[in-house]
Parts: structure tokens; C-alpha cells; sequence
């Protein structure tokens, strides 16, 4: 029997194909990966709070036309149960002007991303990002050289 595949088989894809349309500053690609409701909910770094599928839209659009926004998860964890899985991650946010350099140095963010399983696939239910205050980046920072793989 031939065996079919998902567009989002694990709920990390969701959250990568968002990394990528923030990369290429598409809002509409960013826009698939919500779930279709009405209690959907964002949180920016900037502390902005956006709640319902058309302030997500219109918040992704104006950050977008500014420029696009580069983030390289740096640590992840990840809990899951039947229908919604907890994701979350320290982060190294940038601003990009859409070609290869980042105009803007790196800030680490910590992110908290909810999905839940719609449709067949996982979409977002709630993203909630706020940036790391100096004393845990210089925790994050001692803890990440201690690895052997450290910061790469």
C-alpha cells in the first residue's frame, strides 16, 4: 500500500517553513502556518501583542515591509501531547535586508510556540517571544561555550 506524506509530519516543520517565510518576507506563506481561528495569538519580541488571524497578518506585514527577519534557533525543547505540542527555543533574532548579510546584530530571544493539530497538519496556535534580559545572555552565553559543539 503506498504511503503518503504530509506537508507537516512533526510540528518542528511548521516552525521552520515560518523561519523560511520570515526569511524570504513572504506574509501570505507565513499566514498558512496558523491555525484557522479566531483565538489565535502573537507576541513580538517588541512586547506587541496581536491577537486574531487579520492583526497577525497585518503586524507580519508591516514587520516584512521593513525588512525581513533572519532567526537561527540556538537551543530547543520540545513537549507533546495528541493534539498540541509546546515547542520552545532560544533564539538568535536579526533583521536582514532580504540578500545574504543581516543589517542588524543578533539578539537572543527566548520563544514559546503552541501548536495544535488542525486539518492534518500542525498550525499555530499562539507564538509568545521576549528577549533575554543581559544577565541570562551572559548565563546562556558561559553555558553555551561549556558544550563541546558550543555556538556555531
Amino acid at each position: 500500500m503506498p504511503r503518503f506524506v504530509r506537508l507537516f509530519d512533526a510540528a518542528a516543520d511548521t516552525i521552520t517553513a515560518f523561519y523560511d517565510a520570515l526569511r524570504r518576507g513572504q506574509t501570505d506563506q507565513a499566514m498558512l502556518l496558523w491555525a484557522n481561528e479566531d483565538f489565535v495569538s502573537y507576541i513580538r519580541p517588541d512586547g506587541m501583542r496581536l491577537a486574531g488571524l487579520e492583526q497577525i497578518r497585518q503586524g507580519l506585514a508591516e514587520q516584512l515591509a521593513q525588512s525581513v527577519i533572519l532567526i537561527e534557533p540556538v537551543e530547543t525543547a520540545e513537549y507533546d501531547t495528541v493534539g498540541t505540542v509546546v515547542h520552545t527555543a532560544t533564539e538568535a533574532l536579526r533583521s536582514g535586508t532580504g540578500g545574504s548579510a543581516p543589517a542588524a546584530p543578533a539578539r537572543l530571544i527566548h520563544t514559546t510556540y503552541v501548536l495544535v493539530h488542525d486539518g492534518g497538519d500542525w498550525r499555530f496556535a499562539h507564538i509568545h517571544s521576549s528577549p533575554l534580559p543581559q544577565p541570562a545572555i551572559e548565563q546562556f552565553g558561559s553555558l553555551m561555550r561549556s558544550r563541546p559543539d558550543g555556538l556555531h
